[in-house]
C-alpha cells in the first residue's frame, strides 16, 4: 500500500507520471513516489526544485491538448 506521510498521516504518495521531465526524473534520483499534500509537495520542492503541482504543470504545458 505505501508508505505513511510524515506530514498528513495518510498515504498521500502517487508514482511519478510517465510524462515526468527528465530535469524532474533526475532531481527525484532513484524515487519512484512523490507526494500529493500541500506540506508534502513543498518539502519536495524544497529538496529537489520539484513537486507533482510543478511535474503536472510542465507536462500540460508541453501537451496543448492537455491545456484545456
Amino acid at each position: 500500500m505505501g508508505p505513511y506521510c510524515k506530514f498528513c498521516g495518510r498515504r498521500c504518495f502517487v508514482y511519478l507520471p510517465m510524462e515526468t521531465p527528465k530535469e524532474a526524473l533526475e532531481a527525484y534520483g532513484t524515487s519512484t513516489i512523490i507526494a500529493t499534500c500541500r506540506e508534502g509537495q513543498a518539502y519536495e520542492k524544497s529538496l529537489t526544485g520539484w513537486c507533482l503541482n510543478d511535474i503536472q504543470a510542465a507536462i500540460k504545458a508541453k501537451d496543448p491538448a492537455l491545456q484545456r
